[in-house]
């Protein structure tokens, strides 16, 4: 088995792992068949594999079968997904993490603290694709189960182009439930100023099927379009929503906001507009 894992692993690099995470604009619906990231440790050799599967099976109450496992690289099966985990002892080229987290306004002092890690550990969920809320539900138990078993910085999860401080990602999994979904974890929302107007856009719905959304130079806060565009994209998520062009949505009864398809603003391709 440890033959296998290793062959999974370099041909996953080979491909370009890294390349893949890059931030890629996509704005259509992607079932993907893994959830992928990276925990950034500040020492290589902090994790702890079996302290991890005893939260998952005792914190989480998960079936864990650990039979392909060991401390640098494991392939387990929690409930039906095969999670493979992977301590890599070095840190990710290119400073692909440092580019990232200059956009990530979430994790104060992100580039700098982002920087210093010294490995990583690539965890991916990798049959996924059939019930996209569950799967993230199970990836944030998972990964959060790495971090608490290991001295780490953080989470990279490139596909979204979120970099996460530590604390930040463990509350946000502390209080979730499928009626709470910890959507910071989950979804990037890039904020915008231009011309004294603010602007807000999704990356990352797609993943759950779901078209990204736009709210293009309004006249509201920035605070205040990110609550809307949470709210909006916590229901489309949650609830299973479809949004098309012509409809209109709000928060409230009395809150009607238009909804367009046109060519993104800040994504490649369509994106829903929501005037606001």
């Amino acid at each position: 088995m440890k033959k296998i894992l290793t062959i999974i692993i370099i041909g996953i690099l080979t491909m370009g792992l890294f390349s893949f995470l890059k931030k890629e604009k996509k704005t259509e619906s992607n079932k993907n068949l893994a959830i992928l990231g990276m925990v950034l440790l500040e020492d290589p050799n902090s994790f702890d594999l079996k302290r991890t599967i005893n939260e998952l099976k005792t914190k989480w109450k998960l079936k864990v079968n650990e039979n392909d496992a060991d401390a640098e690289a494991a392939v387990l099966v929690v409930e039906d997904y095969n999670v493979a985990i992977a301590t890599i002892p070095a840190a990710i080229p290119n400073k692909e993490v440092e580019k990232n987290a200059e956009y990530n306004y979430l994790w104060e002092n992100g580039v700098t603290e982002s920087s210093e890690h010294k490995a990583h550990i690539v965890l991916s969920l990798m049959n996924a694709g059939k019930n996209p809320v569950q799967e993230n539900l199970l990836y944030s138990k998972i990964a959060s189960a790495v971090i608490n078993n290991s001295k780490a910085i953080g989470i990279y999860i490139g596909g979204r182009s979120l970099v996460l401080k530590k604390d930040f990602y463990q509350a946000n999994v502390e209080m979730m439930s499928e009626e709470d979904l910890p959507l910071y974890n989950w979804i990037y929302f890039g904020l915008r100023k231009e011309n004294g107007k603010q602007s807000i856009y999704t990356y990352g719905l797609a993943d759950f099927g779901k078209m990204e959304m736009e709210i293009v130079e309004s006249e509201n806060s920035i605070e205040e379009l990110d609550e809307m565009m949470f709210n909006l994209a916590h229901y489309v998520v949650a609830h299973d929503v479809m949004l098309k062009d012509g409809e209109t949505i709000g928060i409230s009864a009395e809150q009607k906001l238009k909804i367009s398809v046109s060519k993104g603003k800040f994504l490649e391709g369509n994106t829903l507009k929501i005037k606001y």
